[in-house]
């Protein structure tokens, strides 16, 4: 049933060519948070290094990076050149010593910088690499927490803004930092802007556009295009530091907007700003060439929402666990999401252990979420939310474990390609079943704790994001151990998602059932819930099980 403001919004142009265009405006920071959030792919690369072999004498030579070094691939000899001086070494590629430690005459000979070659993260400082994008990881916990109270309490606009503005500096600093643990800090405040980013531009478009039209917010927006850019600059930028002050000087054209986009004209009116709400709503209908309607219901919407929530009762994190099957319900789901974000971003960062270009990957792993995500707004309709989600995540896990069948054939130097198409899959399903995931989600909460039920499970998968990284971590001790991991979080999470109830054409949940945990007989619900058509439906707990809901 719809409110007074969503029916102001379908007589204005529940998708018009307004909101069209401030949806795809706010998308753009799609770019910052993919640039943030994938960036350690590159400057995170560690280059083939050089050690001379013990047996050699260094009298004389100081520190090996000063000469001219001519290899080739695998171990052997190198050639040092000085000014006037020729000398034939033994040397080893990639190799750290007896007790894996650097030699001390480490040479670094890739093609490209990095925070590893910076401040020789390699050898017994390996670990730093990974654990500087788990802080990065940690901080978009952080970001999405702070700026999802910041909006609520200033307005989404000057928030997204401002967190715009942060990003940039913080990024821009970040190059010219002078240890990694200074670099880290300065990721973690990224990773909590990117966060931040994630959620508030979520929300935002959400409260301007009618609810028909909210399946297209997430699968559609510049979230690939924004991987794809930074594979290309990343080409061709192959300096560490100076790819981090093109990737944070360019968003700052984004601030440009700030005379186009509107406030969400629904947080202004709950904020007693009816007269900017009202100017916002004639905009977007003048825009759309609609008529603009009687604005007068708005104040009344207002003051009914506010008795309502004054009449309410003060839900909290506790009321999720009320009956077995929605405490089933939420820790299936917080697993769920918690795959979803470290299966996504673990095959993301694992492209440096894929055979092939890893700018090439790169592009391939954005290039495969593209049809999925249209096929999941068309097969969330036709065959449901339940087996969209679980036949994708299915997908994603047999493909990644698939992988581990491929090395333990001896197969894997030879079937380089199929092991990149693997990851591929893997990549195309678990993304699909993510954006699938989004909406199943908010559909099996009753309303009066379904922000608190998608808070829930937004926290899984931070959680996956933070592990993601030592996931890969996992590479040190077989490069098949990460796609193992994968694939076990993929097959599990599809088999617990068929836990999960259907809610495709199904009635919303409005109400809660009474605590049930050491109680045989339930009382029924008193309230009646309404279907989109308006009419009434069973909402005793009988009827809740009957139709698949939350008793």
């Amino acid at each position: 049933m719809l409110d007074e403001f969503q029916k102001i919004i379908e007589e204005i142009g529940p998708f018009g060519r307004y909101q069209i265009a401030v949806y795809a405006v706010i998308n753009l920071n799609d770019f910052i948070t993919t640039w943030t959030l994938i960036l350690p792919v590159f400057i995170g690369a560690t280059p083939d290094w050089t050690c001379p072999a013990a047996s050699n004498t260094f009298s004389g030579l100081g520190n090996s990076t000063e000469y001219d070094i001519q290899i080739e691939s695998g171990n052997g000899n190198a050639t040092y050149w000085t000014n006037d001086t020729r000398l034939l070494l033994n040397y080893s590629v990639n190799t750290c010593t007896q007790d894996g430690e650097t030699c001390p005459a480490l040479h670094y000979t890739s093609d490209f910088t990095s925070v590893v070659s910076e401040w020789d993260l390699i050898c017994d400082r390996k670990y730093i690499n990974d654990l500087i994008t788990t802080v990065q990881m940690a901080g978009v916990i952080a970001g999405a927490f702070v700026d999802s109270q910041l909006a609520d309490t200033f307005g989404r606009k000057p928030v997204f803004f401002l967190t715009v503005l942060v990003s940039c500096v913080v990024g821009f600093s970040s190059a010219f930092s002078v240890s990694w643990e200074m670099f880290a800090a300065l990721r973690f405040v990224s990773g909590a802007c990117a966060g931040g980013l994630l959620v508030v531009a979520y929300n935002w478009p959400m409260e301007m556009i009618g609810r028909k039209w909210r399946s297209v917010n997430g699968p559609i927006g510049f979230w690939q295009i924004g991987i794809f850019s930074l594979s290309l600059f990343a080409y061709y930028i192959r300096n560490w530091r100076h790819l981090l002050i093109t990737l944070n000087v360019i968003p700052l054209l984004l601030l440009g907007s700030w005379w186009f986009l509107p406030e969400s004209p629904r947080w202004l009116a709950m904020h007693d700003r009816l007269d900017e709400a009202k100017a916002v709503l004639s905009r977007i209908a003048i825009n759309n060439q609609k008529p603009v309607p009687d604005m007068s219901r708005l104040a009344k919407f207002v003051q009914d929402e506010k008795e309502k929530m004054a009449g309410q009762k003060r839900y909290s994190y506790w009321d999720l666990l009320r009956t077995p099957t929605m405490t089933k319900n939420i820790l299936v789901i917080m697993y769920i999401w918690f795959t979803f974000s470290a299966v996504y971003y673990g095959l993301s960062l694992n492209v440096r252990n894929l055979p092939g270009d890893r700018y090439v990957n790169n592009i391939l792993l954005a290039a495969v979420e593209i049809p999925v995500s249209l096929a999941t707004i068309c097969l969330n309709n036709r065959l449901g939310r339940r087996p969209t989600l679980v036949g994708f995540m299915l997908l994603a896990g047999l493909a990644t474990f698939s992988v581990f069948f491929v090395e333990l054939a001896g197969k894997s130097s030879e079937l380089e390609t199929l092991t990149t198409a693997l990851a591929l899959v893997g990549k195309a399903g678990v993304s699909a079943a993510w954006y699938a995931g989004y909406l199943h989600t908010a559909e099996i909460f009753p309303t009066v704790i379904r922000n608190i039920g998608s808070g829930t499970a937004a926290i899984g998968g931070r959680f996956g994001g933070v592990a993601a990284p030592q996931l890969v971590a996992l590479s040190s001790v077989s490069k098949m151990a990460p796609y193992i991991a994968f694939g076990v979080l993929g097959i599990t999470s599809a088999l617990l998602g068929l836990l999960l109830p259907e809610t495709n054409n199904r009635p919303l949940p409005e109400s809660l059932p009474p605590w049930g945990w050491c109680r045989k007989d339930r009382k029924p619900y008193e309230e009646v819930a309404m279907e989109p058509n308006g009419k009434d439906v069973d909402t005793s707990e009988a009827g809740y099980e009957k139709n698949g809901d939350i008793a």
